[in-house]
């Protein structure tokens, strides 16, 4: 490079940013973007992008959407000063204080950054993981009265009012709409066949989404369960139908994220095999004191 890259407000090209992910996965050990954010690159809703490239080598993006940053600079150009431009592109006219930054895996240097920018952990996403063959998945046992199936095109509405309630609490994935469910079953890793749901009466009370990473890794992509049904071992049961499912297309591994806040919930994937692999954390300035 002959000279300093500049910072650019602008959409950027989905592949050059999934080349750089890619670069980025593969010194860090776990990706830089989340799926949001990716999914943003070919479905946009709002979001302000920030590119960094030196002539058609795209060397740092960054991506701001709700008030959470996402950045990610190809590993050969770190510590040059590139994450802080991307960064300022990003603010524009805003307090980069005001806003708040993912940093994935929990590295070192994302801590360090955000020590010396005085900023603490607001939010923690556990990545937990289980074998799906040492031990295999236990059969589910489902409750009386409780039916399970696969997924059909008319419970779009009932999977979408389920997830909203379930997670009231969860700021991303509360807030699937039906155009958000039409884009992530637009995805090409999406298959009617992996999306379980629970009925009670006919009446859905609850789902297990699951996702095909590749020919060894699955996910448990989103379980959940009307709150009114939410005792009485439903949630026990999709995930044992989910986690057979995953096993039965010779899957050995399977991945879920939770928050940390959820203590009950953790401590259900704790007593289903699953240990916590990392983390991800949401980095923001602390409060101000009461006067």
């Amino acid at each position: 490079m002959t000279e300093q890259p500049v910072a650019t407000v602008r959409p950027p090209d989905p592949e050059a940013v999934r080349r750089l992910v890619a670069a980025a996965t593969a010194t860090d050990g776990t990706p830089p973007l989340n799926e949001a954010a990716l999914r943003a690159l070919t479905h946009p809703d709002g979001e302000r992008h920030a590119t960094l490239a030196d002539g058609d080598e795209l060397l740092g993006y960054g991506q701001l959407a709700d008030d959470h940053v996402q950045l990610v600079v190809h590993p050969r150009v770190r510590r040059r000063g590139h994450g802080t431009a991307l960064l300022r592109a990003l603010a524009g006219d805003r307090d980069p204080r005001e806003l708040r930054y993912w940093s994935f895996g929990d590295q070192p240097a994302a801590r360090a950054w955000a020590q010396r920018a005085g900023l603490i952990t607001e939010r923690e996403l556990l990545i937990m993981e289980r074998s799906l063959t040492d031990p295999p998945p236990d059969a589910p046992e489902v409750p009386a009265g409780v039916s399970l199936r696969g997924y059909r095109p008319a419970d779009a509405d009932a999977v979408i009012d389920i997830n909203a309630r379930a997670f009231a609490h969860h700021p991303e994935q509360g807030a699937m709409d039906a155009a958000d469910l039409a884009s992530r079953m637009a995805e090409p890793w999406y298959r009617d066949e992996d999306l379980l749901v629970a009925t009670r009466d006919e009446r859905l009370i609850g789902f297990h989404w699951t996702k095909r990473h590749d020919a060894e890794l699955g996910e448990v992509y989103v379980l959940a369960v009307d709150p009114d049904a939410s005792s009485g071992g439903v949630g026990r049961a999709l995930l044992g139908a989910g986690l057979a499912h995953l096993a039965g297309l010779g899957l050995r591994r399977v991945i879920l994220y939770v928050e940390n806040d959820q203590p009950r919930v953790v401590d259900i994937y704790r007593r289903a095999g699953f240990v916590v692999a990392h983390r991800d954390v949401v980095l923001a300035a602390p409060e101000p004191s009461a006067p």
